[in-house]
């Protein structure tokens, strides 16, 4: 029995043991998960720390997107008179010169149209001219006129009073009142007829006629269509869909092709609206090109009047009970820094690019947007001038 006591003791003894070693190894468990939890929320903390440090003195000041594409402006050409197309200068991804002649349209029927244009004026000032031989020959015929009636007069004066008196007939008193009659309707349509010719004709210039400014006009519409039948690149640039071919018929205002100027680009970035906050004009830009890797730099030039949704051609409507809200996004034009350019080479227009902004960093070399001109549709008209002065000039018979 006193065995049985002693192995119960022992037992017990073992028993506690085993649990305060149990107990140890919970607690040592216990220590190590907190310190496990306390490294996780130091780590967490420096992390959340590090990183607000990072986005209240660096990453705030940076707007970043993938939504930004390379533009630029395409030129479309387009015939200005109809016409079959003679012949054709250039390719797709052909690189041309503004200026540079493109295309011709066959020009037969408008040279033909000159000439007619051409007689039309000379055969206008011919009867200007003849309107001011009838001013002449009406202003002598009024002078004839006026002396015949002053001579009617006359007679009829003598003969009224010899009449009174019984030396002459009756008969031959009216002959002679009737002559005097005649004789002033006579100078009363030639006052007429010289008045009605002086309005025909204006002596101040021939330029001033109405015939003549009709005929000028005419001329220089078929001077002008002659001169349309040459096509001209109007910008410098890359041919690219070149739709127009030897022989086809084209119609006016019909695109033939289209010129991209790929030194004149620029990127559309389109940013969230939660992103335009500090977003301003002047901003500096870096920019990655999908193309080739390269790195950019520009400046942003100006921001879009409304969004993407807004400005389409059918505005969304909200005006429905499931509305959902959806973040918009506004256009903003990039333009890039020449030198940027210059050194890296232009990129396709079209091609994505991933757009950095510096909001905390302002180009003061803002170049303003440019007026665009030219000048290779404009008729120089000292030279028109000077055709419809020789026309002028050789059918009056002076030199």
């Amino acid at each position: 029995m006193e065995k049985n006591i002693v192995n119960n003791t022992n037992k017990k003894d073992i028993e506690n043991h085993l649990d305060e070693k149990e107990k140890k190894i919970e607690k040592v468990q216990t220590k190590k998960a907190f310190e496990k939890m306390l490294l996780f929320l130091c780590v967490f903390l420096s992390v959340v720390i590090i990183y607000g440090a990072y986005w209240l003195f660096y990453a705030r000041k940076f707007v970043e997107t993938e939504n930004a594409y390379v533009n630029s402006s395409q030129n479309v050409v387009t015939a200005q008179v109809a016409g079959r197309i003679k012949e054709v200068f250039v390719e797709n991804t052909q690189e041309v010169e503004k200026g540079q002649l493109i295309a011709l349209i066959d020009d037969t029927d408008y040279k033909i149209a000159l000439e007619n244009a051409t007689a039309d004026l000379g055969k206008s000032v011919r009867a200007y001219f003849n309107l001011s031989s009838s001013v002449g020959q009406i202003e002598d015929e009024l002078l004839s006129r006026k002396s015949q009636l002053k001579k009617a007069e006359t007679d009829f004066t003598m003969d009224r009073a010899s009449y009174k008196a019984g030396l002459i007939s009756k008969l031959q008193y009216e002959t002679s009142k009737n002559n005097y009659s005649i004789a002033k309707a006579g100078v009363n349509q030639s006052k007429k007829a010289l008045e009605n010719a002086k309005i025909q004709f204006d002596s101040k210039s021939i330029y001033n006629h109405p015939d003549i400014q009709k005929a000028i006009a005419n001329y220089k519409i078929a001077y002008v269509n002659l001169m349309r039948t040459k096509v001209y690149a109007p910008e410098s640039g890359k041919i690219v869909k070149k739709s127009v071919f030897l022989g086809q018929q084209v119609n006016p205002s019909q695109e033939l092709m289209t010129i991209v100027n790929l030194k004149d680009i620029w990127v559309d970035a389109n940013l969230k609206e939660t992103e335009m906050r500090n977003v301003k004009i002047g901003d500096k830009v870096k920019m990655k090109s999908d193309v080739d890797d390269k790195v950019y730099y520009g400046y942003v030039q100006g921001i879009s009047a409304g969004t993407g949704s807004a400005l389409a051609i059918i505005p969304a409507q909200n005006a429905t009970g499931n509305w959902i809200k959806i973040v918009q996004r506004i256009p903003v034009r990039i333009v890039f820094d020449k030198e940027s350019l210059k050194e890296n080479g232009s990129i396709p227009i079209g091609s994505s690019m991933i757009i950095k902004i510096d909001t905390s960093e302002i180009n003061k070399n803002i170049i303003p947007y440019k007026a665009e001109k030219s000048t290779l549709y404009t008729v120089d008209e000292k030279i028109m001038n000077k055709e419809i002065d020789k026309i002028i000039q050789s059918n009056l018979g002076k030199k």
